[in-house]
């Protein structure tokens, strides 16, 4: 039977409030709500999965007997696949989509309040008592320049936001095509892109690629007080060439919604390093996010039920 001619059934991990947006978009098809503490095994009518991400201790674990069971494309609910097990991602002939572009702008929005926060040094002019009362100096943010790390859905809605109130920005991929944006330049290497920028922000994918991109190496080059702004994956930091290029003086401010591990055991040092702002991977939970997504999926089993592929499926040859 042909992907067009075969009804769909949804079996859903993402909870009620988001499968009440699917059903509203698709009533005439059935949605299975899963069992969030045991999601396994699926029943046999579902041909889509709408999966979430696993606990690090459980990547590991062998696919459920029966895997795939009938499914013919799983959605996740996240841009990056580091969180789901590798028997999801590579099944022969089961198409996985990504999330991709669902969450750019808020992810941008959370960015740009790190910069604002930073740059016109909000921790600095907040006071709590009568003796606190003092006028600090702040630069405005016309003329910063902001480097972004990666320039794909959420580079893109940063830029946009950044050259809007007059920064300077500049960014650095891994694809040779024009960036396609007027007013952002097109850095030469790592090495420019950390000396050019005030504010850098980590929008790239985590892959063994990227994997600790920001070094030691890498940090000596940095603009000194550069603010770091990670939304990406904690694996592009090097965790301790960063705190130590922090006590140095070398970076000035970071800024992390994400780290390696997640999460940080306790007592770990980025909770209470008094240049680190620390949020736990939130970044992109947004009720515009949840709709955001729902359209996209709405599209795609429109397409899927037209014998079309999915939007954003994955590539593993590039690890996103």
């Amino acid at each position: 039977m042909s992907d067009a001619a075969t009804a769909l059934t949804i079996a859903s991990q993402w909870g009620e409030s988001f499968d009440r947006l699917i059903c509203a978009g698709r009533p005439d098809l059935p949605l299975l709500c899963l069992d969030s503490a045991d999601p396994w095994p699926l029943p046999e009518s579902a041909q889509v999965l709408l999966a979430k991400p696993v606990a690090p201790q459980l990547l590991a674990q062998p696919a459920p007997a029966g895997w795939p069971f009938g499914l013919r494309w799983v959605q996740l609910v996240s841009v990056g696949m580091d969180f789901y097990p590798g028997w999801m991602l590579r099944t022969p002939g089961l198409r996985v989509s990504t999330a991709h572009g669902a969450s750019s702008e808020v992810i941008a929005d959370f960015a740009l309040a790190q910069i604002l926060r930073v740059h016109l040094r909000l921790d600095q002019r907040r006071i709590a008592r009568a003796a606190d009362w003092r006028f600090v100096k702040a630069p405005g943010l016309a003329g910063a320049a902001l480097g972004l790390l990666g320039f794909g859905g959420i580079g893109q809605a940063l830029a946009r936001k950044a050259l809007a109130l007059g920064m300077t920005v500049s960014a650095l991929r891994r694809s040779d095509a024009p960036l396609g944006m007027a007013g952002v330049t097109r850095a030469a290497d790592l090495a420019e892109l950390m000396a050019s920028s005030d504010h850098l922000v980590l929008v790239a994918p985590g892959t063994a690629q990227t994997r600790h991109l920001i070094d030691a190496a890498a940090l000596a080059q940095a603009r000194p007080g550069l603010h770091i702004i990670n939304v990406a994956r904690g694996s592009l930091v090097d965790t301790d060439a960063l705190r130590a290029a922090l006590d140095h003086g070398q970076v000035g401010w970071a800024s992390l919604d994400v780290t390696e591990p997640e999460p940080l055991p306790e007592g770990h040092w980025l909770y209470h390093h008094p240049q680190v702002w620390l949020t736990p991977h939130t970044c992109a939970i947004s009720p515009q996010v949840q709709q955001t997504l729902a359209a996209k999926v709405l599209r795609s089993l429109a397409l899927l039920e037209a014998g079309q592929s999915p939007e954003s499926l994955i590539d593993l040859a590039r690890g996103y």
